[in-house]
Formats: structure tokens, sequence, C-alpha cells
């Protein structure tokens, strides 16, 4: 149920949750002391929950792959999945509070229905399978379409899709488990995947200082 991984693996794996991490928390430190001057209360309450999400999921990663006490890993392996749906409706919430549209807040409600649903079966329905898990972490992730094709003049589509493809390639990756390294460039690709998004809002963050 769980690989048996090479030293080079864990090496090469934990060098990526360390940049995943560190990352995540500077960037999202940085993103708040930023918003807080341009930034209305409403949109700064949206992107600390993206902060908060995008943080907690990077840390349970790191911590469900690199822990050493194998008597845990059932329990810090459903956190991980949990997690990722977390993560993408944290994601989509300052990019639809910054859109405002009605469309924009019907898909929010939709991702976050489904984040509930995919965690509720992760952390409470233990013998439900999980091979639909990557399914719904590419529909939730893929209904950002809406809100580019709605509002696209309004986003950076270009990190946004970017962002999508790079999660998309990663999963053939993620289910590569006999590749060797797999599983590290997996996680390489949701951080390039996190920085575009991550650049995405930063942006919208610095147009709405520029009104």
């Amino acid at each position: 149920m769980y690989p048996d991984y090479s030293r080079s693996e864990r090496v090469a794996d934990g060098s990526m949750h360390a940049i995943g991490v560190v990352g995540a928390v500077s960037g999202a430190i940085l993103l708040l002391i930023w918003s807080a001057q341009v930034a209305s209360p409403w949109e700064i309450t949206a992107i600390t929950i993206y902060a908060i999400t995008l943080i907690a999921t990077f840390a349970a990663s790191a911590f469900y792959h690199m822990t050493p006490w194998e008597s845990i890993r059932p329990v810090l392996r459903r956190i991980d999945h949990a997690a990722i749906y977390l993560k993408i409706a944290g994601t989509y919430t300052p990019l639809v509070v910054m859109i405002g549209s009605g469309l924009a807040y019907l898909v929010l409600g939709v991702v976050w229905a489904l984040a509930i649903i995919g965690m509720t079966l992760k952390l409470v329905f233990w013998n439900t399978p999980g091979r639909f898990g990557p399914a719904l972490y590419l529909v939730m992730g893929w209904m950002s379409i809406v809100l580019v094709w709605s509002s696209w003049s309004e986003l950076p589509f270009g990190f946004i899709i970017a962002g999508g493809l790079l999660y998309t390639v990663g999963v053939v990756f993620h289910a590569a488990k006999r590749m060797k390294f797999a599983n590290a460039i997996w996680h390489g690709f949701v951080i390039a995947a996190s920085a575009c998004f991550f650049a995405a809002i930063a942006f919208l963050v610095t147009q709405q200082g520029s009104l």
C-alpha cells in the first residue's frame, strides 16, 4: 500500500517538500502583507483562506511522505489526500471574490461542495475506494475554464491554464508507481502549478492596487 522508496528517491522527494513548504509559507506571508495594503476586507479574508489551505496542504503532504513512523501513515495518507480538495477550493476563493460575478460565486459554491464531499469520503468513509480521487481533483480544477471563459478580460488566464496543464501532466507521473523518482517529479509539478496559481492571484491583487 505504501511504496518502499530508495534513499535517493526519499532525498529527492524531501527536497521537493522542503521547497513546497518554504515557498507556501513565505509566499503566503508576502501575499497577505501586500493585500493588506490594497485589497478590501472581504478580499483579504479570501486571500487568508487561500494562504491557510496552501500551507496546510503542503504541510500535510510533507508529514505523510516524510514521517518515519509507519503506524500513523494510514491516517496521514487520508489527511494528505483530503487536503488536496481543500487546496483546490481555497485557490478558487480569492479568484472568485476578486471577479465578483454571480457565475463565479456559483462555480465557487460547487467547488466547495465537491471539496466537502471529497474530504468527507477520505476522512470518514475509510472503506470507500480511492481510485476516483484523482479524477475528482481534475474535474474540480478544470471547472476554472468557466471562470476564464466568463471573465477572460479580468483574469490572467495564461497562469491559470498553465497551472491546470501542469497539474494534469503531473497526474501521469503520480500514476506511474513503478517509475523511479515518480513521486518527486509529481510533487515538482504540484509546486510549479501552485506557483502559477499564486502568480494569478498576486496579479489580481496588483490590479486591485492600481485601481
